[in-house]
């Protein structure tokens, strides 16, 4: 009896022993967490050093620190998100698919992810995709102007113009000193047609960021296309004014374009000898340039400068055989100096390159009717008067054979 209560008394002690060493549930949760904590804070170190590397453009060691940072905290959106960037950056698209698509899948409301995303889809050509996940993102980040911005650039590049500028006109009045927006929504009118408004944009834009990329030559190119030539003269000089200042001593060397819309402003103002003063700095400038050289050449010709018109007719044909504007320049040189058979062989050159140009057209059958040969040239500007109805030279110039 003694010795079977010993035993009893001996296991219930085993057992209040085992007891007291079985871990409890709170102390195995505690653990837990603590053991989570030193996962979660060890792997922020990581992810700074990840981000310093990748800032840095030090694209391996910022994924070997990401890829650290994921092994002890795998659903953290910010860490894919990183790793998703880092692989967008070293072009490896699919792999940054992949980690931005588990950015997401941990944290659907984290507007990142969706923004690169979208990039990776533009990369691939995919507009539709693209304006998708920019559009998610700023549903997600509306204070950031940056995601309706990329969303609005797909849409213009796909002509999809009505609906990138309901997107842009709402934010406005939250991003109306945001340069980027004023510019996008110029674009948009420009690509409409309409030059005024575009202008506007432009100048808001402008005054926002006068540095900004390109900005200034979309002005002064938008000027010319409303007919505002004394603005365009004035913005493409101001253009040239800051590229003589950025030189800083050095010859500037001023854009092809600002040459182009000064010298065509100018031309338009009837101060065709100063455009010809331009246009010459751009043929030196330039010297490969063709269009330089017909616009040289026209110019020459409004100012009565024949032989420097010929030499820039002659340039723009050795330099773009197969385009007729060079031959059409040469045949009015040779009508200035009264040459007109010469005049119709140049004219018939232009045609044949072109047999659809209205304006070769229409020279040679003016020079025809100069060269007394009246019933061909008749015939000629009839041809032009077919292809374009409308054409204002084409109709002048055949109503003046007919009255003759």
């Amino acid at each position: 009896m003694r010795f079977t209560i010993f035993l009893a008394s001996t296991g219930i002690l085993a057992s209040l022993l085992l007891s007291a060493c079985a871990p409890r549930a709170s102390g195995v949760e505690a653990r837990r967490q603590a053991d989570e904590r030193f996962r979660r804070t060890t792997s922020l170190v990581s992810f700074d050093q990840a981000k310093q590397a990748f800032e840095t453009g030090e694209l391996d060691k910022a994924r070997k620190e990401i890829e650290a940072a994921i092994a002890r905290s795998d659903k953290e959106a910010k860490y894919w998100s990183l790793l998703g960037r880092i692989e967008l950056e070293a072009k490896r698209l699919e792999r940054a698919l992949t980690a931005l698509g588990k950015a997401i899948e941990n944290d659907p409301k984290f507007a990142e992810p969706f923004y690169y995303r979208g990039i990776v889809h533009q990369r691939w050509n995919e507009p539709q995709k693209a304006i998708e996940d920019y559009l998610k993102a700023a549903e997600l980040a509306p204070e950031k102007i940056a995601y309706p911005l990329a969303a609005a650039e797909v849409m213009i590049s796909t002509r999809e113009l009505d609906e990138a500028r309901m997107l842009l006109l709402p934010k406005l009045a939250q991003f109306e000193h945001n340069a980027a927006m004023h510019e996008l929504l110029g674009d948009i009118s420009f690509l409409k047609g309409d030059d005024a408004a575009a202008a506007r944009s432009y100048e808001r834009a402008l005054v926002i960021d006068v540095e900004a990329p390109l900005l200034a030559e979309k002005l002064v190119a938008t000027y010319f296309r409303a007919g505002e030539w004394q603005r365009c003269l004035d913005a493409a000089r101001r253009q040239r004014a800051m590229a003589a200042k950025d030189a800083n001593g050095r010859r500037a060397e001023i854009p092809s374009d600002v040459y182009r819309y000064e010298g065509r402003s100018l031309a338009m103002l009837d101060r065709n000898a100063d455009a010809r003063a331009v246009f010459v700095e751009q043929t030196r400038a330039y010297p490969e340039e063709s269009e330089a050289w017909r616009d040289l050449a026209t110019a020459s010709l409004a100012s009565g400068d024949l032989s420097r018109a010929e030499q820039a007719a002659d340039r723009l044909v050795a330099l773009a055989t197969n385009d007729a504007s060079g031959y059409t320049l040469r045949g009015l040189v040779a009508e200035g100096r009264g040459r007109f058979d010469e005049a119709v062989r140049w004219h018939r050159l232009a045609v044949a390159r072109n047999p659809k140009s209205v304006d070769a057209l229409t020279a040679l059958g003016l020079a025809l009717e100069r060269a007394g040969k009246r019933r061909e040239g008749l015939e000629v500007l009839g041809q032009a008067m077919k292809l374009d109805p409308e054409s204002p030279v084409a109709r002048r110039a055949f109503a003046g054979a007919n009255d003759d």
